[in-house]
């Protein structure tokens, strides 16, 4: 079994180093042993003899090389170290000419321990004698996310790190045995004086004395953890290479069915010289249905942009009312899903994907009151309504709907909360929370949601004359007690318990730094726990710059069914 010192020197001499190879599907073996068969002599300058990227994509999803060299590692140690192994590769974001500059992780990942890594063996003869050099290359795909912090000129390092961990039962062979080594005599009888005794002959005495003294595992000790670091660092220059972003407009037409529509704006940055083909745009709206209205085949997927090019598609977002217009629905706004996927043509042998995928937020319009009409060309107003929105007591559908939402704008911000209409009890839910900082600073808060308990009636506690009091003489002028000491106590025996029907579970939710103009989606959770309609009594946001404290009571409202009483009573 090997011991420290070996364990040592398999990760003194190791190196470990990355690669981003320019072509997706290099044959990083081939490239090796071209690079070794040609006289590179130390791991750099290997490495560099390899067509690596020299400029990277935020939103791309990049293949890393990640190669380990051994030197002097036989067959037999490689394939006792390699399986306790753990290598981990990180890419971060920073300005290599400032060293005061901001850093953002963008990537952080690690290498299956399923994965069968590739292994090439280099047998070299020198002054000092022969020996040979293992290069282990393990491939891992990173995907490079925009940073969170603006950073000028920005760039990524990959670091990628290798951990020795210690043996563990489970690395042992299937024969190993720890409770009885080969070779190594047994412990001593305790009770061996005894067996001369003629009244214990017929007794086998038998206590050993290890069990008399405290047994530290050897593992703990014997098998400290190594790890392996990378040692030089490679600055690759990164830029977005798309952009997109979407808008929406509600129309200001009179219509049973209105609509909002949706521009979809692409746009190719001048930063690179290349091709980006848009293969894939899917978008998907949870409380409607989306209707391309850019259908002409130039403007369909692969769409290709040159760069500084910009390309608008238009969609229209109806909302989802069922086969009846008139029908009401308190839903107001829709959560809508935009993914897109695209290539950039750098060259034949290299052609980097990106991946788009945001979530966002879109007032829908209610459905107007049929019966109000346009109006009219004599009474045309520039404050007149055009439509207004038809109330749920003027539809007549006993039929809940499938998502409640509700808007409120306080203090600069505006807020807007959906979630399911109809919930089960003692299963959580969520509701969706969009914020839209429409002041001239920056905001942080913290969200609270505070539940409504139920209250007693108070004109239940009503002053009763004392029985103590009434039998006072009116001459000794005492007052007469408000509530007799039976009756309070009554009152304490059955009053009712100030239990919450609707729990939230998230106690503190904190949003920001958002800046003026900035949005930004966060998640509620509840539990309910009685079946009826529920409401919370309140959702707080507190202003952590100022202490200032904001009070939305306009919530959406919650049905609750105990699906249990459901079952029993069909």
């Amino acid at each position: 079994m090997p011991g420290p010192s070996l364990h040592g020197e398999f990760t003194t001499q190791a190196l470990l180093d990355t690669v981003v190879p320019h072509a997706a599907d290099l044959d990083i073996e081939a490239a090796l042993t071209s690079a070794l068969e040609s006289g590179a002599e130390g791991f750099s300058s290997v490495l560099d003899s390899i067509p690596q990227r020299s400029l990277l994509f935020f939103d791309e999803t990049v293949p890393v090389r990640v190669v380990l060299r051994l030197s002097n590692c036989s067959e037999q140690t490689l394939k006792e170290y390699l399986p306790r192994l753990d290598v981990r590769l990180e890419a971060c974001v920073l300005n290599p000419a400032d060293t005061e500059s901001p850093k953002d992780i963008i990537f952080a990942g690690a290498i299956s321990a399923e994965e069968d890594p590739l292994v090439v063996v280099n047998v070299f003869e020198g002054e000092k004698g022969s020996g040979n050099h293992v290069y282990v290359v393990w491939k891992i795909s990173a995907f490079l996310n925009r940073p969170r912090v603006r950073i000028q000129s920005p760039c990524v390092v990959f670091t990628a790190s290798a951990t020795l961990r210690p043996r563990t039962r489970s690395d042992l062979p299937p024969h190993a045995d720890d409770y009885l080594p080969s070779l190594v005599p047994a412990a001593s009888n305790v009770l061996e004086a005894l067996s001369s005794d003629p009244q214990l002959s017929s007794t086998d005495l038998h206590l050993p004395a290890s069990r008399l003294l405290r047994v530290v595992p050897a593992a703990l000790t014997e098998d400290p953890t190594y790890s392996i670091g990378q040692q030089s660092q490679h600055p690759i220059r990164i830029v977005p290479v798309a952009g997109a972003r979407i808008r929406c407009t509600r129309l200001n037409t009179f219509s049973n069915t209105p609509a909002t529509i949706v521009s979809l704006e692409l746009e190719a940055t001048p930063f690179q010289n290349s091709d980006v083909v848009f293969d894939r745009i899917d978008l998907k709206a949870f409380d409607g249905h989306i209707e391309s209205l850019s259908n002409v085949p130039e403007l369909q997927p692969p769409l290709s942009l040159r760069p500084r090019d910009d390309v608008a598609l238009v969609y229209k977002l109806s909302p989802d009312y069922g086969a009846d217009p008139t029908v009401s629905t308190t839903s107001q706004a829709s959560v809508l899903d935009i993914s897109l996927e695209a290539v950039v043509k750098v060259s034949d042998d290299c052609q980097p994907r990106i991946a788009m995928a945001w979530r966002t937020s879109v007032d829908l319009p209610q459905p107007v009151n049929p019966f109000l009409g346009g109006p009219s060309e004599a009474s045309q107003r520039t404050s007149r309504p055009t439509s207004l929105p038809v109330s749920p007591t003027q539809n007549g559908d006993p039929s809940g709907p499938s998502s409640v939402s509700s808007s409120s704008s306080q203090a600069g911000l505006t807020i807007s909360f959906s979630g399911p209409a109809t919930v089960e009890v003692s299963k959580p839910f969520r509701w969706n929370v969009f914020i839209v900082n429409r002041s001239a600073s920056a905001r942080k808060f913290a969200m609270v949601a505070i539940p409504r308990r139920k209250r007693t009636d108070p004109r239940r506690h009503v002053a009763r004359p004392s029985s103590s009091s009434a039998s006072n003489k009116k001459e000794e002028q005492l007052a007469e007690a408000v509530t007799d000491e039976t009756i309070v106590h009554a009152m304490q025996k059955s009053v009712a318990g100030q239990d919450a029907d609707l729990v939230p579970l998230s106690s503190d939710v904190r949003i920001g730094p958002l800046l003026p103009g900035t949005c930004h989606s966060t998640e509620l959770v509840l539990l309910p726990l009685s079946a009826g309609p529920l409401q919370l009594e309140v959702v707080r946001l507190v202003d952590l710059n100022s202490n200032e404290t904001v009070d939305i009571r306009t919530l959406p409202d919650i049905m609750a069914i105990d699906r249990r009483k459901v079952d029993v009573n069909p």
